[in-house]
């Protein structure tokens, strides 16, 4: 309506009259100037808040973090002030995050040594470029733990707060929980037997139970008599010299 208004010619004081509801003549005069300028009534978007960090800051920041990367933030912010730089915690870690170095929680893997690291590495630029011809006379294997009782997962649960203590909201558990260890194959052209495992696993069972009763006849299933790879990792009792012979 103001715009409109000065269109026709009234003056700033004019419009504010008779739109009345305590709009001022200043006001009018800033959004119509506004208009002019910017074809819109509405606010441009402003800086914002000036950050409490130069860029210099937010390179250190990041090269604290690369260079000890299970430091916290409060770690980096601590050295940060040791150097003369007031900052939160929060802000670093916000820092971080716009250099996509978010807080991860570690994956679990097992231990590898400087030797087990370069065979891994052997054996994948000797097999890079094997293809669908190469890997389909593979025969996979391993062994799995099934809990018949709850789960070695993460689960989560949506509840309201105080609900915490509800049956529903829990997950119980036990001291000695029932599982059952299974040993199990695949290849390309599909699955082979399973075996249910009881107590320990040694050489002489592996041998009694799975690789002659389970894995041969698997490997006829899958490949006839064609020549195959068996894989299995390594476990004391799938490398013992009795079961590579």
């Amino acid at each position: 309506m103001a715009i409109t208004l000065r269109k026709e010619g009234y003056s700033y004081r004019a419009i504010a009259a008779k739109i009345g509801d305590k709009v001022t003549a200043s006001g009018i005069r800033k959004l119509c100037k506004r208009f002019e300028t910017t074809a819109s009534v509405h606010n441009q978007p402003g800086r914002g808040r000036k950050k409490s960090t130069t860029a210099a800051t937010d390179r250190r920041i990041v090269r604290m973090a690369l260079a000890n990367q299970r430091a916290r933030s409060g770690d980096l912010n601590k050295v940060l002030g040791e150097a003369g730089v007031s900052v939160s915690s929060r802000t670093v870690r916000r820092r971080l995050c716009s250099a996509g170095l978010k807080a991860r929680i570690p994956r679990k893997k097992p231990f590898l040594n400087n030797i087990q690291r370069q065979k891994r590495v052997d054996w994948a630029k000797e097999h890079i470029n094997w293809g669908a011809e190469e890997w389909k006379w593979v025969l996979w294997s391993d062994e799995t733990k099934i809990s018949i009782f709850g789960s070695d997962g993460v689960w989560y649960v949506r509840r309201r707060p105080g609900e915490d203590g509800l049956p529903k909201c829990m997950t119980p558990t036990m001291k000695h929980p029932m599982s059952v260890m299974i040993w199990g194959c695949m290849s390309a052209s599909g699955v082979g037997r399973i075996q249910v495992l009881k107590g320990n696993i040694n050489a002489s069972r592996y041998i009694g139970e799975i690789l002659e009763p389970k894995l041969l006849h698997s490997a006829r299933d899958l490949f006839g008599t064609e020549p195959f790879i068996f894989q299995q990792d390594g476990a004391p009792c799938h490398t013992a010299h009795i079961c590579k012979k």
